[in-house]
């Protein structure tokens, strides 16, 4: 194929981070801008691409292609670079759009779902590396084993999240899918449930039906998930094989409305100071099931992710021990339960012991999920949670179960909402979650407290003054509330 030079603005994201590094290793001309410099930046300009700070319609020059994220066009639309593009008639897509052709000629496999993406992708992804099948993977998180985000191989797998977002997975193709979770999410794309809901069902019926490959095309369904259940009923005249799996006693309710047992049953589960399980599989699949697998990331949550992958990995032939290995390898990524510091540490003039954690989650599921596997990872340290919301009118949609999700903790730190690609209009404030908050009965009356935060240098200066020895602090959003974390060690140093 013609070598092109390829310009990526809002090149600092993950996703569109990991598809420039990808095409400027397949040999195209890559330059990218950004908003504002951050470290993904630096490490894009470490690896040799040019990038420059804010946007103007000079960085054109030479350009055969700009390649966007999908916040570009909702974030400002009349972006001086967008617009010279379309005057000048050089073609625009999606970051989403260049990774979909680069999966070209690969036998794909995409992990999609509402939660737990990242880590599942993960861990499939260093599944096939250690079984020596060379995939090439796309991950919406660095993978310390990788140095990054990305990874090239001379395999024919490729491994990627799909996201589905703006419909950013209906550029992919996968010979198999994985679908973690359903539940409403961006509401700032998505009308209402439904539209959420008929997106995933339109990516399942694009599947790579056709390709010669080993694997037969195949849907692999949490039977823990009602959305699932859901989607798994709008399916019942497609051609593909459908395979379940389910954590055995901490599966939603629903479950027993599927005909069969999950095709991968994860059971003897233990959550408490450490989290391990074992495998029972039901029809032609096979696990040993004297095989303990211990993780090192805490939660049920996280024994899904590892049953997700080890289900995918055992269907396209990976040795169940080698799998096993790798899941009990697996130290998680940037940013999903990433323990930054574990000991002494010197904040405000004192030397403490405390565990800092940095983690993702911004949906109330996953919040609430991530506090809890906190809590019976580290029984008797006092929790406290520090949140950054996410976005006006996620906040705003998902405001009530927000209200619920924070009843692990013991301490409560709201941040100022991040507005990632939206403009502040008065729609809510991150006062109104405090207020809300400090009117349940968890925090009125049994001792919890909780604390509004506002900026990140406030929240930092609150939350210095919080800590105790002995205290567990997770440092939740999926915005810039880590660089709280980063102060606090740097402070420290």
């Amino acid at each position: 194929m013609k070598k092109l030079h390829l310009h990526f603005m809002g090149i600092g994201g993950q996703g569109i981070s990991a598809v420039a590094q990808m095409a400027l290793m397949g040999g195209d001309t890559v330059t990218g801008c950004d908003r504002q410099s951050s470290a993904t930046t630096r490490a894009l300009q470490k690896a040799g691409i040019a990038v420059q700070v804010g946007h103007s319609a000079e960085h054109l020059i030479g350009v055969d292609k700009l390649v966007i994220s999908p916040a570009v066009t909702a974030l400002n639309p009349q972006n001086p670079e967008l617009l010279e593009a379309q005057r000048r008639g050089i073609p625009v897509s999606t970051w989403q759009e260049v990774l979909g052709s680069l999966m070209l000629q690969k036998c794909v496999l995409s992990v999609a779902g509402v939660h737990g993406k990242g880590t599942t992708t993960a861990m499939l992804s260093l599944a096939l590396v250690d079984a020596g099948l060379d995939p090439t993977c796309e991950i919406g998180a660095v993978v310390p084993r990788f140095g990054t985000n990305y990874r090239l191989g001379d395999g024919k797998y490729f491994v990627n999240e799909a996201d589905e977002f703006n419909h950013n997975f209906w550029h992919y193709h996968p010979r198999v899918a994985i679908v973690t979770s359903i539940e409403f999410e961006h509401p700032e794309f998505f009308a209402d449930y439904e539209a959420f809901l008929a997106a995933f069902e339109h990516f399942i019926r694009g599947m790579d039906m056709q390709g010669n490959w080993p694997v037969a095309p195949t849907l692999v369904l949490n039977a823990g998930s009602p959305g699932c259940l859901e989607l798994w009923h709008r399916l019942s005249d497609w051609d593909g094989e459908i395979v379940t799996y389910a954590v055995r006693d901490f599966s939603a309710p629903s479950q027993t409305l599927w005909d069969d047992a999950p095709t991968f049953e994860a059971y003897d589960i233990t959550l408490d100071n450490e989290t391990s399980f074992r495998v029972r599989t039901h029809g032609e699949a096979t696990f040993p099931e004297e095989r303990v697998i211990s993780l090192q990331l805490p939660g049920v949550h996280n024994i899904e992710n590892a049953l997700a992958a080890l289900s995918v990995a055992r269907i396209i032939g990976v040795e169940a021990e080698s799998i096993a290995r790798t899941l009990e390898d697996f130290n998680g990524t940037r940013r999903r339960f990433e323990i930054r510091h574990q000991g002494p540490l010197a904040v405000d003039g004192r030397m403490i012991d405390v565990v800092l954690v940095d983690d993702y989650a911004h949906h109330p599921t996953a919040i609430a999920a991530t506090l809890e596997a906190a809590r019976r990872r580290y029984p008797g340290r006092r929790l406290v949670a520090v949140y950054q919301p996410h976005m006006y009118s996620r906040t705003k949609a998902f405001f009530q179960q927000f209200l619920t999700a924070f009843d692990a903790a013991d301490v409560v730190i709201i941040s100022d909402i991040f507005p990632a690609r939206e403009q502040d209009t008065g729609l809510i404030h991150a006062r109104d979650i405090v207020d809300a908050l400090a009117k349940r009965a968890h925090f009125s009356s049994e001792g919890a407290q909780v604390l509004y935060g506002a900026d990140r240098q406030n929240t930092l200066e609150l939350l210095s003054g919080t800590l105790h020895s002995g205290d567990l602090a997770v440092i939740m959003g999926a915005g810039d509330i880590y660089t709280v974390t980063e102060s606090l060690l740097q402070q420290a140093v």
